[in-house]
């Protein structure tokens, strides 16, 4: 009994990763993680009294050598090996909730999967909240995530985790969990299965989108009858309507990043000469190249940042409002305040037009229009170096690179660190240095999971990433027919490829988890679970 309450516990708590830590030894870990640990011991001690072989399977075995793997990297690593040991403990932690995973009985598992499919629920409902514009939830979202999400002014729901594609990745593991569960009871599945839908619609996460499409696939595939195509048929109705009547989800499928919608150019003199505290009025031409009107009920102002020569941002321009909608392919000329500052000195002026209470449109990606102030008489021209350093601030605060640039980045790394890779969690502390760029987004993965552990973990590390991969989509073919948990466990693991060729998820807990949970369950032998019970 202790087991099946630590289980559900673990994967109840599996989308829903606080964001402060606490101390443990050396390192720091997160509640989540705390809980993790917790019942690992508590799985290690119960199984010591089970008729279980002790072999692991093939899988876990893979998944053994890759944690070998990365820790050989880690210490070998020339980007904080410290910091990638801690990720290579975390590919440990995992490998070990699979081996504990793979000990249980089929009906602990199916408790686990039912826990999974319950907080992929409460994940949908709090995503069909926000979505839906209930801000009350924001202070209590706000304790999984560091901001709300937006794109073009519209909210992507995070579901209670630390971003939207992550929350949305928690939704499918339960459409695929609800989908076998109900099978019994199509009714009821199909009206879980749509408003599980609902909440993933307002992620606005394509590869989540098409990893519960391919969930319901797998599914379908082992059920016999007209009612097998139900869910598929469901899901997709609900993605038609939501993309058929919101315009952001018909700009955000035509497009890549936010600055499809976010995008502008600036005509704007190069040069400002002022007096001190000096406030004057003058032209600046914006042009919307985006492919989304600007409203001005959206509260869209022109404003601007100064720079100093270090680089610092010293203080926003006060705001100029639009004058009328602007369309795609139109131009406004605004009368825009510039007030100099009270220090004599060069500085550096960036345009830069804002979306209130979502983002500067420099955040998405888009150049700022640029031009040099200078305040005082016999102003002293900049140094070289710091010319140079300044004049590179307008490209690196636009900087927004692509899921194709990223994975570019990432084939690099991989091909200059072929072996061992630059050392686990590392691509995101190195991508943009090899970009060129001083400064970078180090929240930033490679969003593909096969090319971030190339890069990170070398060949060595993406082949037994592989093996392992293959080692249990074979088991999970080979015994779906005859157990439920283990179609559930294939059907989820499909699901994570999928939605791993556009996102990274396994840096973070809730889903290092399940991916550890659903190997787990798909190593274990091949005896009849009537055999497996628990003494």
């Amino acid at each position: 009994m202790i087991v099946r309450v630590c289980l559900v516990v673990l994967l109840l708590l599996a989308p829903f990763e606080p964001r402060f830590t606490v101390p443990l030894g050396v390192f720091r870990v997160s509640m989540l993680e705390a809980v993790a640990l917790l019942c690992f011991a508590v799985f290690a001690f119960a199984s010591r009294r089970r008729a279980r072989p002790s072999w692991p399977g093939r899988p876990l075995l893979a998944l053994g050598l890759l944690v070998v793997v990365a820790i050989f990297s880690a210490s070998l690593a020339t980007e904080d090996p410290g910091r990638s040991l801690k990720f290579a403990l975390r590919l440990a932690a995992m490998t070990t909730f699979a081996f504990l995973t793979s000990r249980l009985a089929d009906d602990e598992l199916k408790w686990g999967f039912k826990a999974l499919a319950a907080s992929g629920s409460i994940a949908a409902l709090l995503a069909l909240a926000e979505g839906l514009g209930l801000r009350s939830l924001d202070a209590f979202l706000g304790a999984f995530r560091e901001i709300p999400f937006n794109v073009a002014g519209i909210r992507r729901a995070s579901a209670g985790s630390e971003y939207p594609n992550l929350g949305a990745a928690m939704i499918v593991y339960a459409l695929a969990a609800a989908a076998t569960l109900l099978r019994s009871r199509p009714s009821v599945r199909a009206l879980l299965i749509a408003g599980l839908t609902s909440g993933l619609a307002f992620t606005y996460s394509r590869g989540a989108w098409l990893a519960g499409l391919s969930a319901l696939l797998v599914t379908a595939w082992f059920e016999r009858g007209r009612a097998r195509v139900v869910p598929v048929v469901t899901h997709l109705a609900v993605l038609g309507l939501f993309v058929g009547g919101a315009e952001i989800s018909q700009i955000r499928f035509g497009g890549e990043n936010a600055n499809d919608f976010y995008s502008a150019t600036y005509e704007t003199p190069d040069q400002f000469q002022l007096d001190s505290s000096e406030q004057v009025i003058v032209p600046i031409t914006v042009r919307n190249v985006g492919r989304r009107p600007w409203r001005r009920f959206e509260e869209i102002h022109l404003s601007y940042h100064l720079f100093e020569h270090s680089g610092r941002p010293l203080v926003d321009g006060p705001r100029t409002n639009l004058p009328r909608d602007v369309l795609p392919g139109e131009s406004v000329t605004l009368d825009a305040i510039l007030r100099a500052p009270a220090k004599r000195g060069e500085y550096l002026l960036m345009w830069d037009l804002v979306h209130e209470e979502t983002t500067w449109f420099s955040g998405q990606g888009v150049k700022p229009g640029v031009a040099r102030l200078r305040v005082g008489q016999g102003v002293t021209a900049p140094s070289p170096s710091e010319a140079a350093a300044i004049q590179a601030i307008p490209d690196t605060l636009a900087w927004r690179p692509s899921r194709l640039e990223l994975w570019g980045i990432a084939a690099r790394m991989w091909a200059e660190n072929p072996f061992l890779g630059v050392g686990p969690d590392n691509f995101r502390w190195t991508y943009g240095a090899m970009a060129g760029k001083a400064t970078f987004d180090t929240r930033v993965f490679a969003n593909n999971m096969f090319l971030e552990i190339a890069a990170t973990l070398g060949t060595l590390g993406v082949a037994l990433f592989a093996v392992a991969l293959a080692f249990a989509l074979s088991t999970g073919m080979r015994f779906s027919s005859s157990s439920d948990t283990t179609r559930i466990a294939l059907t989820i693991l499909v699901a994570m490829l999928v939605h791993g060729l556009a996102d990274y998820l396994l840096a973070f807990t809730g889903h290092y988890l399940v991916f550890g949970f659903v190997v787990g369950a798909l190593s274990r032998s091949p005896e009849p679970a009537e055999s497996r019970q628990p003494r």
